[in-house]
């Protein structure tokens, strides 16, 4: 079989743009940024492939793939397969996934093992055949070697921040770590755009908002995202926010955004060029809605947790609320008795039995 190294040197084939998302600040949308933005690529008729490189997997866990999926990421930084055999189809045309797998920190050193450096991974994403149009790297936080091996091999970053003093000193300390990758691993990386995300109709967002314009004027996209529920409910669910709502004003930015990615940081799509795109984002909606409301179910059924016996917990704590709500006159009664004991032990020796009997320590 050829070597990655072999594959790696031959004869270049046209190779993807590829797009780290990153903030060394953590929870500030990555996730949502990524798995939203791939989607709207796609439904701009651009073949994209959504790489999840953190460890919580938490962009693949919004795709219908777990019984599908048969490679991903850990495959791929082991050498144990290639890029195109890596790639697992999803529901939606267009956009394919390399899944997530939480061992990813332990095989951090992966990354040095491969050429000796983090440069590993860009390696690893080299197609030899049928590439996408862009690669999206929904990256860890922090700056440890999966960052930093994402940052080294991508091509543009795109910078995600949340309103707040404490996001805006994460995007300070984020610019500084891609200047020192422009100096070391990777001078080609450049600045895809920094993206508002959650903008609160308050003081905070608003001056937020301002501030960063002022500060990073030709950095910022026009495309910004107000705070909306619909995201959050989308997250509980485990499902893209443009597939939840297909309707909903997120939806239509997510598939603004991709359109200043694609054309160019500042420009702008009348309703009529972006109608074919959010067309299909509303077919993918009525295609999946079943799926995802199945596997909702079933996730009710058998527990979210790794590691099984989630859907037995599930149930106990539906018995334990029917029992609780049988026994709640004995409950009340007990509770009495141990406030009035309490009181007397407390007063005859001095420690702190309330505490005890009311579960609350020492």
């Amino acid at each position: 079989m050829t070597s990655h190294e072999d594959v790696f040197d031959t004869p270049e084939t046209r190779q993807p743009t590829i797009l780290a998302v990153y903030n060394q600040k953590g929870g500030v949308g990555k996730t949502t940024t990524s798995v939203n933005l791939a989607l709207a690529l796609a439904a701009l008729g651009k073949s994209v492939v959504l790489i999840d490189f953190d460890p919580q997997s938490s962009a693949t866990s919004n795709f219908l793939l777990r019984d599908k999926a048969k490679v991903g990421i850990n495959d791929l930084l082991r050498k144990e397969t290639f890029v195109e055999d890596a790639i697992t189809p999803t529901a939606f045309d267009g956009l394919s996934m390399i899944v997530g797998a939480r061992k990813l920190y332990s095989l951090e050193h992966a990354l040095d093992s491969r050429g000796g450096s983090q440069r590993g991974l860009r390696k690893a994403l080299h197609f030899s055949r049928n590439p996408p149009d862009y690669v999206v790297i929904d990256c860890p936080p922090a700056l440890g070697h999966l960052a930093a091996g994402a940052l080294a091999a991508s091509d543009r970053l795109i910078v995600p921040v949340f309103p707040g003093r404490y996001a805006l000193d994460g995007l300070r300390r984020t610019l500084q770590v891609v200047e020192h990758i422009q100096n070391g691993l990777n001078p080609s990386l450049t600045l895809a755009g920094i993206l508002m995300l959650s903008i609160t109709n308050d003081e905070v967002g608003r001056d937020s908002l301002t501030q960063l314009r002022n500060e990073f004027p030709e950095q910022m996209f026009r495309t910004a995202f107000p705070y909306d529920v619909d995201v959050v409910k989308a997250t509980y669910r485990r499902m893209p926010a443009a597939i939840f709502t297909p309707e909903g004003r997120t939806t239509s930015r997510f598939a603004a955004l991709a359109w200043e990615i694609v054309h160019g940081r500042g420009s702008t799509p009348d309703e009529a060029q972006l109608k074919p795109a959010l067309e299909r984002i509303r077919s993918w909606h009525e295609a999946t809605d079943t799926s995802y409301s199945t596997r909702r179910a079933s996730s009710i059924d058998e527990g979210d947790e790794p590691g099984g016996g989630g859907g037995n917990g599930a149930r106990q704590a539906e018995r334990a609320q029917s029992s609780g709500r049988g026994g709640m006159g004995t409950g009340l009664v007990g509770l009495v008795i141990g406030l009035v004991a309490g009181f007397a032990l407390g007063a005859v020796v001095g420690q702190p039995v309330l505490g005890k009997l009311l579960g609350l320590g020492g």
